[in-house]
């Protein structure tokens, strides 16, 4: 995880990408006793593969806000998360410590790039910023409209295996099957500069 990355919140996280109808019929479950614990595995499976402590990839449409504690002094923000949809918004704390709202057509924001960067319009520069933890919060959409089949498909295996192996949940390092492990590796997000 990268340090921008451990300033990375989702304010708005994604809808589940698996349902309790897709898990039990993976499952071959047809009784409802284990409906709360099956949705309750979901959540926690599709929490291990999102975002920047899972493989850098916002699995459905979210909203996420990154923390950072100035402008970067090479002028370039990069947004460790993929796929980034809009930006929308970016505030700062000026001088007097209040909160300012950064005009979005003052920036340069290439959403194709990976990470997905942002920098001032041609000619300009960052404001200046009053030094503090957490000065300058970009927020931004992220995720693609439909989940990644290959993606989903590791949510679903995940919260099957935790199901039908409850011991191997463990305390706070849980097993992963190796075809998990494979997908996820696969889709985990590399950086290219």
């Amino acid at each position: 995880m990268t340090p921008s990355a451990a300033r990375l919140t989702a304010t708005t996280p994604s809808a589940s990408i698996v349902t309790l109808a897709e898990l039990k019929s993976h499952l071959r479950v047809d009784f409802d006793d284990d409906d709360d614990l099956m949705d309750d595995l979901v959540e926690v499976a599709q929490g291990f593969v999102e975002g920047p402590s899972g493989i850098g990839q916002a699995l459905g449409p979210s909203t996420w806000r990154l923390s950072l504690d100035e402008f970067p002094a090479d002028g370039v923000i990069s947004i460790p998360l993929q796929p980034v949809t809009a930006v929308t918004g970016v505030t700062w704390l000026d001088r007097a410590g209040d909160v300012q709202t950064l005009n979005l057509t003052a920036l340069r924001i290439d959403l194709d790039a990976r990470p997905a960067r942002i920098t001032p319009a041609v000619g300009g520069d960052w404001p200046d910023v009053q030094p503090a933890t957490g000065a300058v919060k970009i927020t931004f959409t992220a995720g693609p409209a439909s989940p990644d089949p290959l993606l989903k498909r590791a949510v679903l295996m995940l919260a099957a295996h935790w199901y039908a192996n409850p011991s191997v949940q463990g305390d706070g390092s849980p097993e992963v099957p190796l075809g998990v492990r494979e997908i996820l590796s696969r889709r985990a997000l590399s950086w290219i500069g």
